[in-house]
């Protein structure tokens, strides 16, 4: 759950963050980065008079973050239009954008090699961000049901429920009652990186856990998975939008 953004002032400048609340978390913590800008994640039931407090007696560490990653006015927010990046299956494609003619209002996609084709709503052609996000949600249910389905055939292991959306903090899970859920960004990665966050969540079906024998079965099934997930740590920033 994220909250409206907020201002504090640290050392006379004005710093914009956003705070979210989180089930997980048992201790307050603050990310700083290029595309989140500044959070503050919060205990569910935590107090958010806590927040400038906290701020405050980070305020030296804070500083220096906010200033690396350019983040005191909020996230970077990417601009795209004609020529712009996407990357879609680890592959970069140019964005060609088009005008639907008068009375279309649904979107159209053409993907080639090295194109990626939008027809879009006048009024999206100044900010496609939200049609890109309907393709990419498309395209990633489609890539990540068929990657689950190859993969539980692979290993033997059959999930009982597939979920494709939004994920703010992991690219995939898999919960006691055997539901496996992904981030639809995760489409923008390589294939062989698509395949290891899959494997790894199906694994998790036999060992819903990290240990030893988790690892056995992983390495077993899926050896470049730990090249994998070095990518994505390297291009987390990348995949979004």
């Amino acid at each position: 759950m994220t909250l409206k953004a907020e201002t504090a002032l640290l050392g006379g400048r004005a710093l914009r963050y956003r705070v979210r609340r989180s089930k997980r978390t048992r201790r307050i913590g603050v990310q700083v980065s290029r595309s989140e800008g500044v959070m503050v994640v919060l205990p569910w039931r935590c107090k958010l008079d806590v927040v400038p407090e906290i701020l405050a007696d980070m305020g030296d560490w804070l500083t220096l973050k906010a200033d690396q990653f350019d983040a005191w006015d909020g996230p970077e927010i990417k601009q795209y239009a004609t020529g712009s990046g996407i990357r879609i299956l680890g592959q970069i494609r140019r964005l060609e954008l088009v005008g639907l003619p008068t009375g279309r209002q649904r979107y159209s996609a053409s993907l080639s090699d090295d194109t990626l084709r939008l027809e879009v709503p006048p009024i999206d052609i100044f900010d496609p961000r939200p049609v890109l996000e309907k393709y990419l949600r498309r395209i990633a249910g489609e890539t990540l049901r068929s990657r689950v389905a190859d993969w539980a055939e692979r290993i033997e292991l059959h999930p009982r429920r597939v979920i494709v959306g939004e994920r703010t903090t992991r690219w995939g899970s898999c919960s006691r009652r055997g539901t496996l859920s992904f981030c639809y960004r995760l489409v923008m990665a390589p294939p062989e990186v698509i395949d290891a966050v899959v494997a790894h969540e199906i694994c998790h079906l036999a060992h819903l856990n990290h240990s030893k024998r988790f690892y056995a079965l992983l390495d077993r099934v899926c050896p470049g998975h730990r090249e994998a997930m070095d990518w994505l740590r390297v291009h987390h920033e990348d995949l979004l939008l």
